[in-house]
């Protein structure tokens, strides 16, 4: 069997009975996770405003937006909310693959599921695990080179599951469903440019497209509509086209229907780019420990993998960023917030607190070396160092950041994270009704209907 056609054949019949307990679990964790995440988004994101005001023009539809009144047609919403849940670059990831399943799947399922009007909470989750899965596997087989031929194409790669995630809850066939990666992937595109152009918002918004798109391909395949038969793996499709031929086609369906990978996603302690984690931890681990302060730093080093290398640089605008987005997309800036203030959250993105002098004497102090290409398997290890004034060297290396699966957050931190992004909503949410909230999606799979994410 084809892959795209094995793998659309998965997504269709998997059903909840089917999913390890471990895979439920991770799901409801996530949808804590992300709908937090959106909350918080709709509100600080820079680029939401925009957004939301496509919304007002686009007119009314069945669909709701994150964390407002507004509704509108699935589509709409899907790219709304696609752009509220990674507007603030903190919702879970998946190490092994580089990419955010959930930022694209939930937007693109919730648009779906709010169009059908009888989805019970258990088909949501199987919907939402096959769709993670997807997405990871995706990413896992595709090899170390993360830009190759000028593409950012994880960012792409969420457009499959939210289109695997989207077509399951709408009832297609295997047949409908491939020919809806089809139409998706004829939407999907990223330049690499964006990396290097400070003033890009594509960082905050590129699940916007991806939900969109999902969206729309599964509609069109249920109507009918055919694209192409192998989007994946043919000489046409997605690895051909933007990767050069280059992945694993074994490890994409290595355990598939057994293992899912949304089992297997870290969520992030602090709202920054995961290859800044590493060095957050030390930074805090190292204060912590020891009880300097800002003044008694000399010099900081930090040993950076090849794969977060672009975090440093350009250097100037990475020690001063203009944006918060840009902010979290820097070891320096989030490091020496670490280190001066012993604490990363979302208030350190706010305007202010990217003007604040301490924190960019901090940064300008710091020295960025970056390792030859080891994989991904080395692209978070980290190791900081720092040189008091007194004389005293300190170092700490971190190999997997905290949140990992080898180390991950506690279901009470989890909790603490909805509440604090609740905290900042458009409409926020107190910190009772935030933990009732959170409480509801966590008894998802009892649930005759959605009304636990509508929020």
């Amino acid at each position: 069997m084809a892959i795209s056609r094995e793998l659309a054949a998965h997504a269709v019949r998997t059903r909840f009975e089917d999913l390890p307990a471990a895979a439920v679990q991770a799901v409801k964790r996530s949808l804590v996770d992300a709908l937090g995440v959106a909350l918080a988004g709709g509100a600080l994101g820079q680029a939401t405003p925009a957004f939301l005001d496509l919304a007002r023009v686009s007119g009314s539809g069945p669909c709701k937006i994150i964390g407002f009144s507004l509704h509108a047609a699935p589509a709409v919403a899907a790219l709304v909310n696609g752009a509220m849940s990674h507007a603030l670059d903190y919702e879970d990831t998946h190490d092994a693959g580089l990419v955010h399943p959930n930022g694209t799947a939930l937007p693109a399922a919730l648009a779906i599921a709010q169009i059908r009007g009888d989805v019970t909470g258990a088909e949501f989750i199987a919907a939402m695990a096959v769709g993670a899965d997807l997405t990871c596997r995706l990413g896992m087989c595709m090899g170390n080179v993360d830009t190759p031929r000028g593409w950012a194409i994880r960012p792409m790669l969420g457009t499959y599951g939210a289109t695997a995630a989207a077509g399951k809850l709408l009832g297609l066939d295997e047949a409908q469903l491939v020919e809806a990666f089809a139409l998706a992937f004829t939407q999907a595109t990223c330049s690499a440019g964006f990396f290097g152009y400070a003033p890009s918002h594509m960082r905050e918004v590129r699940d916007a497209f991806g939900a969109q798109a999902a969206v729309t391909a599964a509609l069109l395949a249920q109507r009918g509509v055919q694209c192409y038969d192998q989007p994946i793996e043919g000489k046409h499709g997605l690895y051909a086209l933007y990767a050069g031929g280059e992945y694993d086609p074994a490890r994409l369906v290595a355990g598939l229907g057994f293992v899912f990978e949304g089992a297997n996603l870290s969520f992030k302690p602090w709202p920054s780019c995961r290859g800044t984690h590493p060095f957050v931890e030390a930074a805090l681990n190292l204060r912590a420990r020891h009880g300097f302060a800002a003044s008694d730093i000399e010099q900081v080093a930090v040993d950076v993998s090849d794969m977060f290398g672009v975090l440093c640089e350009p250097f100037a605008q990475k020690c001063r960023p203009g944006t918060a987005n840009d902010a979290k997309f820097s070891i320096p800036f989030t490091t020496a917030t670490a280190l001066v203030h012993g604490r990363l959250g979302l208030a350190d993105f706010l305007p202010g607190a990217l003007n604040d002098a301490q924190v960019a004497g901090v940064a300008q102090r710091i020295r960025c070396t970056v390792r030859s290409p080891a994989g991904l398997d080395d692209a978070l290890r980290g190791r900081l160092r720092v040189r008091l004034r007194d004389g005293r060297e300190l170092a700490e290396e971190v190999l997997q950041p905290l949140g990992d699966p080898a180390r991950p957050m506690s279901d009470a931190a989890l909790m603490e994270k909805f509440v604090d992004c609740a905290r900042y909503a458009a409409r926020p949410m107190g910190d009772a009704q935030a933990q009732r909230a959170a409480e509801a999606i966590g008894r998802l799979e009892t649930a005759a209907d959605l009304s636990a994410l509508m929020l």
